[in-house]
């Protein structure tokens, strides 16, 4: 199990317990690990783009499978930030069995952003205009971030542009900028379209954070259909929860097992 962004650890805050209690339950083993410089890890998780993410999930799967400790087969669950990550890593390790996303984003981080940038604002009964004025902001930053001129010079011009700090990826100190730069253009269509295995989309219909209707267009258009399973909830938010106090939703953990025992089973998984 891979977490979001941030400094993420086992966990992924409060949400991966309950998801692992569960499969548990079912029968399955589950392995999750913080990130780089997170808990018991060594490193820093600034240093890890996407990519770099990628290749630490392939290093933990092959050390399952390699050391002995787990029998095949063993897949990929990842969450938010975590779902690009596991797909990247599933396009390129032909021995994972199969990769769970969940709110996974189908759209790069910029087009994330700049969604969850005009959904945070509507939210909040900011005006259209207002709304726009946020966006033209976003790119203007964006297009700082994308044409290389380093920390420094950069942090000295976003320091001049109104409502910079209104974007959750971008930049406290030159780590987070580099970081920025890495995974900002990242984009998950073309790791989609080379998994040769069973991948499961995972979503909430209420969910602010990325742009659900995008990101699942993006599944069915990229992945091999006869792969892919995508599932909607509705009422569900970015952590796939619902009602007041908010709780997983049942039938995301049921479609997690279900999905699970078809692909193990059958190695595929049905119908998209």
């Amino acid at each position: 199990m891979h977490p979001g962004s941030g400094p993420s650890d086992r966990d992924n805050d409060v949400y991966f317990p309950p998801i692992r209690e569960h499969l548990l339950e079912a029968g399955y083993a589950v392995c999750s690990f913080d990130k780089r410089g997170v808990g018991g890890s060594t490193g820093r998780w600034e240093d890890a783009g996407i990519v770099d993410q990628a290749d630490d999930a392939i290093a933990q799967l092959g050390a399952l499978l390699e050391g002995g400790s787990a029998p095949p087969p063993i897949g990929l669950f990842g969450h938010s930030q975590g779902g690009w990550v596991v797909l990247e890593a599933a396009s390129r390790e032909p021995r994972a069995a199969f990769v769970v996303s969940s709110s996974g984003p189908g759209v790069s981080p910029a087009e994330q952003e700049r969604y969850s940038t005009r959904a945070r604002l509507a939210a909040a009964g900011a005006a259209e205009d207002e709304i726009a004025d946020a966006v033209r902001t976003f790119d203007a930053v964006l297009a700082l971030l994308r044409s290389g001129v380093g920390y420094s010079e950069g942090s000295d011009r976003l320091s001049r542009i109104p409502g910079r700090d209104r974007f959750s990826f971008l930049v406290a100190d030159e780590a987070t900028w580099r970081l920025s730069e890495a995974i900002v253009d990242y984009d998950p269509r073309s790791a989609l379209a080379l998994i040769a295995v069973p991948i499961l989309g995972l979503f909430g219909e209420a969910d602010t954070v990325i742009p659900v209707v995008e990101s699942v267009e993006a599944f069915r258009a990229h992945a091999r259909p006869e792969l892919l399973t995508v599932r909607l909830f509705p009422g569900a938010d970015h952590r796939l929860q619902a009602g007041d106090p908010p709780r997983l939703v049942e039938d995301a953990l049921r479609e997690l097992v279900a999905f699970l025992d078809r692909a193990r089973s059958t190695g595929r998984p049905g119908s998209a």
